[in-house]
C-alpha cells in the first residue's frame, strides 16, 4: 500500500457549491450553473488545467475547492484528491486489489464506481469489493472492509460497479452476492463511523445501477434495479416495499433508476432490453404495489443515464450498434426524434442545455426540446473509453477518459 499526501493549494473554484454523490446534487445528473456560453470556438471550450489519470469510470466529485475521483494502475486501486483549481494531486491512496479469476479485462476493470463524500468523510468502494473510509482531508484510512471475503459481495464480471449512497446516518452500498455466499444479500446499510451493518436486505443478484431514494405519499424508497427485478426497500430497515420482475433481455441493465416525481420511476437497459416507465401505487394495508404504464424497446441506455426535462426523457440509446439521442414524451413512451452523430454518451443538464460527453471522447453542447434537438458546439476531448458522466461546478467542468482529467470554463467570459 502506498500513502501520499501533499499540501493543497488555494483554489479560486467557488465554494457555494458541492458534488457529493452519483448523479450531483440531486442524483440526476441537472444542476445549477453559472451563464453558459451558447457556443464554443472550434477549438472548443477554454481549458483550465489537464492532467493524466489513470483508466476507469468512477464519476468526479467536488467539495471545498477539492476534486475526488478513483482509477486504477495495474492490480491497484486508486483513490484521489486533486485541487480543482490547478489539477495538483491533494493526496492520494492505493492499494493492491488483484483482480478475480474468470474477470473479462478487454475494457478493463474499473474503477465503476463514484466515491460519497458525507461530512468529514469519504467513502469508495473499488474494482474487487474493497469498501474503504477515508478521512477527507488527509486520505487516512479510518476503516476498510472486503466485501467479497467478508460478506461474498460479487464483483461481478468486468468488476463492481455501484455507488455508495447516503440515507440519515447510513451509508447504503450494494452488496449483492456471488456463487456460494453463505448469506447473501442484496444491499445492505453501514454505519458510517465503524462500518459495522445495520441492516441487510433479502437477496437480490448483484448489478451495476446506483438505487436513490425518493418519497412516495410520505414513505421514502430506495428504487434499484438489479437483473431481473425493480424494486423498493424501506430505507430504515431494509424492508421489501415493492417489487416486480422483468423478462430476460431487460436483465443487463446498467443506468440508475430515474425518478419522476411525485409516482412514477424510469428504468432503461441496453442488449435489448428497452425502457419502462412504472407508477407507484399505495394499496390496502399499508402495502405498495406498481402499474408498468408503457416500455419502449427503441430507447435503450447501456453504461450512461437519461436527462428528464418536463414531460419527456432524453437519452442516448444503443450498446454494441450504432446510437442515437433520442427525445421520449413519459405520457405514452413514444419517440420524438432521434439524433445521430454522437456514440454512447453520458449526459448533464445546467443553464436549459445537455452538456454531451459520448464514449469516444467527443463533448457537445445542445438545447433539447420535444421538437428538436439543436447542436450549438462539438469537439474531440479525448481519445476513448470516455465513459464517466461529466461534473459541472460553476462554470467549469471536470471531465476524464482512461488517460486524462481536464477541467474546462464553460462560462460565457472564458469563451468570447
Amino acid at each position: 500500500m502506498l500513502f501520499t499526501l501533499l499540501p493543497l493549494a488555494t483554489a479560486s473554484v467557488a465554494n457555494d457549491a458541492a458534488w457529493l454523490q452519483w448523479g450531483g446534487p440531486r442524483g440526476d445528473f441537472t444542476c445549477e450553473s453559472g451563464k453558459l456560453a451558447g457556443k464554443w470556438a472550434d477549438a472548443g471550450p477554454a481549458e483550465v488545467w489537464s492532467r493524466d489519470i489513470g483508466e476507469g469510470e468512477s464519476t468526479i466529485l467536488f467539495e471545498d475547492g477539492v476534486l475526488y475521483t478513483m482509477c486504477r494502475e495495474g492490480e491497484r486501486d486508486v483513490v484521489i484528491a486533486v485541487n480543482a483549481d490547478t489539477g495538483a494531486t491533494v493526496w492520494e491512496y492505493k492499494y493492491d486489489a488483484p483482480s478475480k479469476p474468470g474477470m473479462l479485462q478487454d475494457y478493463g476493470s474499473g474503477p465503476h464506481s463514484t466515491p460519497l463524500l458525507l461530512g468529514d468523510r469519504l467513502f469508495t468502494v473499488g474494482c474487487m469489493t474493497h469498501f474503504h473510509c477515508f478521512d477527507k482531508k488527509t486520505g487516512k484510512v479510518l476503516w476498510m472492509k472486503d466485501l467479497n471475503a467478508e460478506l461474498g459481495v460479487s464483483p461481478q464480471l468486468r468488476g463492481y460497479g455501484s455507488s455508495p449512497i447516503a440515507y440519515k446516518d447510513t451509508v447504503i452500498v450494494n452488496i449483492g452476492a456471488g456463487r456460494g455466499a453463505e448469506d447473501p444479500s442484496g444491499l445492505g446499510a453501514f454505519n458510517p463511523e465503524n462500518g459495522e451493518i445495520i441492516w441487510k436486505s433479502e437477496k437480490f443478484n448483484g448489478s451495476y445501477p446506483t438505487p436513490i431514494i425518493v418519497n412516495v405519499d410520505g414513505q421514502e424508497m430506495l428504487i434499484d434495479c438489479l437483473i431481473y427485478d425493480r424494486f423498493a426497500l424501506d430505507p430504515v430497515d431494509g424492508k421489501k416495499l415493492w417489487g416486480v420482475k422483468v423478462d430476460r433481455q431487460s436483465a443487463s441493465i446498467l443506468a440508475s433508476p430515474l425518478w419522476i416525481p411525485p409516482d412514477k420511476v424510469f428504468f432503461s437497459a441496453g442488449h435489448g432490453g428497452g425502457s419502462r416507465l412504472y407508477q407507484i401505487k399505495a394499496g390496502e394495508d399499508d402495502a405498495w404495489a406498481v402499474e408498468e404504464l408503457w416500455y419502449c424497446n427503441k430507447l435503450r441506455i447501456m453504461h450512461a443515464n437519461a436527462i428528464r426535462i418536463g414531460d419527456h426523457v432524453y437519452g442516448s440509446s444503443g450498446d454494441l450498434g450504432p446510437a442515437y439521442l433520442m427525445a421520449v414524451d413519459l405520457k405514452d413512451g413514444k419517440i420524438k426524434w432521434r439524433q445521430r452523430g454522437f456514440a454512447k454518451s453520458t449526459l448533464l443538464l445546467a443553464d436549459g442545455k445537455l452538456i454531451i460527453l459520448d464514449e469516444n471522447g467527443n463533448l457537445g453542447l445542445a438545447t433539447a426540446t420535444p421538437e428538436k434537438f439543436e447542436l450549438h458546439s462539438k469537439v474531440k476531448l479525448f481519445e476513448k473509453y470516455a465513459w464517466a458522466a461529466p461534473t459541472l461546478i460553476g462554470t467549469r467542468l471536470y471531465a476524464r477518459d482512461y488517460h486524462a482529467l481536464k477541467c474546462l470554463d464553460l462560462g460565457v467570459e472564458a469563451n468570447q
